[in-house]
C-alpha cells in the first residue's frame, strides 16, 4: 500500500536514425501513472477485473496506510448517508465492504486505530490475520459476498477474544458458515496463526 515516488510519462522508443516509431509526446492510453501531492498514485495499468461473466477495465490506487484509513472513514460515512437517502435503482447501495477492507489493510501496516478497540477478553486478533482469513474465504467460498466474509471473520475473531471456550465457538461458527470442514479449518488457522512478517504489529479492529 506504500505509494510510489512520482514518475513522468516515458516516451515511446525511437527507431535508429531518429525516426520515431510513434509520437514520443503521446502518452500510452493503456498505461498511465499519475502521482498526487500527498504521495498517492493513480494508475491505469491495463489490468482488468472479472465481474461475473464480464471483464471490466480497472483503476489501480496506491495509498499510504493513513490515507487508506482516511478513505475508509469517508466511505463508511457515505454508506451511512446512502442508507438514509437511498434512491433506487442503484447497483451499489453502500461501500461498507471496501471501507472495512481498507481499515484492515491500514491496521495490518501498523497505522493505529483512533480509538482503543473494544474486546470481550484480553486476546486481540491482529488485522493481518483477519485479512488472511478473509482471503481464504474469498478463494474457497465464492457464494459469500465480501461483506459476509468480513462479518464472519470479525465474528469469529471476536469469539477468539473470549477466554472461556472462545476458540471452540469461533471454530463452530466458521464450520457452520463454510461449505466444507477443510475450508473452516483453513480460515480458523489463518485467524490464530501469527504473521511471518516480523514488522506486523497491527491490532485488531473493533468487533
Amino acid at each position: 500500500m506504500l505509494a510510489h515516488l512520482p514518475s513522468a510519462l516515458i516516451p515511446n522508443p525511437v527507431m535508429e536514425g531518429g525516426d520515431p516509431m510513434t509520437n514520443p509526446m503521446q502518452p500510452d492510453p493503456d498505461h498511465l501513472r499519475v502521482a498526487l501531492d500527498n504521495g498517492e498514485v493513480v494508475e491505469l495499468d491495463g489490468g482488468t477485473l472479472a465481474l461475473g461473466d464480464e471483464e471490466s477495465p480497472s483503476v489501480l490506487l496506491r495509498l499510504t496506510p493513513w490515507r487508506a484509513r482516511s478513505v475508509a472513514r469517508v466511505l463508511e460515512e457515505w454508506s451511512a448517508v446512502s442508507r438514509v437517502f437511498h434512491r433506487a435503482p442503484r447497483p451499489i447501495l453502500t461501500e461498507l465492504e471496501l471501507s472495512r477492507m481498507l481499515d484492515l489493510a491500514a491496521s495490518a501496516f501498523g497505522d493505529p486505530e483512533p480509538t482503543v478497540p473494544l474486546v470481550r477478553g484480553a486476546r486481540v486478533i491482529p488485522s493481518r490475520q483477519r485479512l488472511d482469513a478473509v482471503a481464504v474465504l474469498a478463494e474457497r467460498e465464492s457464494r459469500l459476498s465480501t461483506l459476509q466474509r468480513l462479518a464472519l471473520v470479525d465474528a469469529a475473531a471476536s469469539w477468539l477474544s473470549e477466554p472461556n471456550g472462545g476458540d471452540q465457538l469461533a471454530h463452530a461458527l466458521l464450520a457452520a458458515a463454510c461449505t466444507t470442514e477443510i475450508t473452516a479449518e483453513h480460515a480458523y488457522l489463518a485467524l490464530i496463526t501469527p504473521s511471518e512478517n516480523s514488522e506486523d504489529h497491527s491490532e485488531g479492529l473493533p468487533s
